[in-house]
């Protein structure tokens, strides 16, 4: 099956993790003002359920390639855009309407910042966590997922983490708060990075099966600029079942 017929097919689940995907992160931007505490370290809400985006990030491109994981990145920013400058502006009008309105505006007012670090973060830190996987899995030989999708998640929630916050929290935080958050919030996406690891190689491996898709990004170009872009050239990278011709 050559590749340019398989990509243009229907796969079963690449819609589904897309949908989870922005469901997920939209859920984060509502959840990004909320803090938790622990003893004296500080987490926001949605960093504790952020790392389940990287872990269908990492899916995404394990199975279906770094193309196809990038768009998933641009429908990210797109959706997130839309979200944040709806929200902005429904809490920026009739604010003295009622009570409830100038607690969504003290809430929501700044949310735009949000979308500016959406434009910068999830750009960088998906991107980057597409070229790893993409890049070690071809350096591994399909093998080591599990040291593959730490390393991944470690530098690329690093990235995240660096470029989005002090956009987004620095008007709410001080520095000092803001440093704590983002060491706490990075140093729990590694430890759920190692819980969700069992969950990751058995959906891995399901959705390979259920796809028929193993794909390979042999000289593929990483530009993220260009994952809508279909490879007009014939190379057959999809090794389901052909593991001993890799």
């Amino acid at each position: 099956m050559k590749e340019n017929q398989r990509r243009d097919g229907n796969f079963k689940l690449y819609g589904l993790i897309v949908g989870l995907t922005v469901t997920i992160m939209i859920t984060c931007d509502t959840l990004v003002y909320k803090t938790i505490s622990f003893y004296d370290f500080k987490i926001t809400a949605s960093g504790i359920i952020f790392s389940l985006c990287y872990l269908l990030s990492t899916i995404s491109t394990e199975v279906y390639g770094y193309k196809l994981g990038g768009r998933t990145v641009w429908i990210l920013v797109i959706t997130q855009t839309v979200f944040v400058l709806l929200i902005n502006a429904a809490s920026i009008i009739q604010v003295n309407n009622n009570d409830i309105s100038k607690l969504y505006y003290g809430l929501f007012h700044e949310f735009w910042l949000v979308m500016i670090g959406t434009w910068i973060s999830v750009p960088a830190s998906y991107f980057c966590n597409g070229l790893i996987v993409s890049k070690l899995k071809i350096y591994f030989n399909g093998k080591l997922f599990f040291i593959r999708f730490i390393i991944s998640s470690m530098i690329s929630q690093a990235v995240l983490l660096l470029t989005a916050y002090p956009i987004s929290l620095s008007s709410k935080y001080s520095t000092t708060d803001l440093i704590n958050i983002i060491a706490t919030t990075w140093s729990y996406k590694v430890l759920m990075s190692l819980i969700l690891l069992p969950i990751g190689i058995y959906l891995v491996k399901t959705i390979k099966k259920i796809e028929k898709t193993d794909y390979y990004d042999w000289n593929i170009s990483y530009n993220p600029f260009l994952v809508f872009k279909e490879n007009k050239e014939e190379d057959d990278r999809n090794y389901f079942g052909r593991e001993n011709e890799k």
